[in-house]
C-alpha cells in the first residue's frame, strides 16, 4: 500500500541544488538536500504531500518570476517530474 503522506523522491545532484536554491525548502526537507548536497550519487528525499505541493509551488513561482533560458527549462523539466510524483506517488527516476 502506497502511503499517501509521504513521497520519497531519487534527485539527481543538481536536481538537489536546485531545490535548495529555487525551491524553498521547509525545514525538514532543506535539511535533507543539505545533508546530501555535496553527495555525487542519486539520494532520496522524503517529503509529505502538502510540502511536495508547496515546493511545485515555489518552483512554478522561480520559473515565471527569477529565471530565463537553460535555468527556466531545468527547472520547468524537474517541477514536471515533482508533479509526477505528486500525482503518481511514485518519485523514482526509472519510472519518470
Amino acid at each position: 500500500m502506497v502511503n499517501r503522506e509521504a513521497i520519497e523522491i531519487e534527485l539527481l545532484p543538481e536536481e538537489r541544488e536546485l531545490l535548495l536554491e529555487y525551491g524553498y525548502p521547509f525545514p525538514d526537507a532543506r535539511a535533507q538536500l543539505e545533508q546530501s548536497a555535496s553527495s555525487p550519487d542519486i539520494e532520496i528525499l522524503t517529503i509529505s504531500r502538502f510540502y511536495l505541493n508547496q515546493m511545485i509551488g515555489d518552483l512554478s513561482y522561480s520559473i515565471n518570476k527569477r529565471t530565463k533560458g537553460k535555468l527556466q527549462n531545468a527547472l520547468i523539466e524537474l517541477c514536471d517530474r515533482l508533479e509526477f510524483a505528486e500525482r503518481h506517488g511514485d518519485g523514482e527516476l526509472d519510472v519518470w
